[in-house]
């Protein structure tokens, strides 16, 4: 069942993604240091249930700075992007498993809506998304 969950999940990203630059029209990006007022409502009026969430490092050293998630939602397939930081101790030590986060990009894929907090942002997002396609087409 969760191959198959996995395999419908990817095949809309898949969609989204290959056909993103032919619906330029259509999608919402934006880009900017405070979220999109239209997307801040979708996120917050929108049930979700988790599909899958996942942290990554963005620098391949093992490191998680990243968490990528999948949502359900009444407005479709939602992706999100939380940037993490291991918090530290008094003494500048790091503290295991224990993260800051930060919501860095909202996907929401059938509303063809994005926003990004900034480039780096952007750019991780649609690299790891890259990987997961890779591992799923192979």
């Amino acid at each position: 069942m969760k191959t198959i969950v996995s395999a419908v999940l990817f095949l809309q990203l898949s969609v989204f993604l290959l056909a993103a630059p032919s619906l330029s029209e259509e999608r919402r990006e934006f880009i900017s240091k405070t979220m999109n007022p239209e997307v801040q409502k979708l996120l917050r009026n929108s049930d979700k249930e988790v599909i899958a969430e996942e942290p990554f490092s963005s620098k391949n050293n093992s490191i998680a700075d990243y968490m990528i998630g999948f949502y359900d939602t009444d407005q479709g397939l939602l992706v999100t992007l939380q940037a993490m930081a291991q918090r530290l101790d008094e003494y500048g030590r790091a503290i295991p498993d224990v993260y800051s986060s930060e919501l860095v990009a909202v996907v929401f894929v059938d509303q063809s809506l994005l926003w990004y907090k900034s480039e780096t942002a952007k750019s991780a997002l649609k690299t790891k998304m890259a990987r997961l396609m890779g591992k799923q087409l192979t």
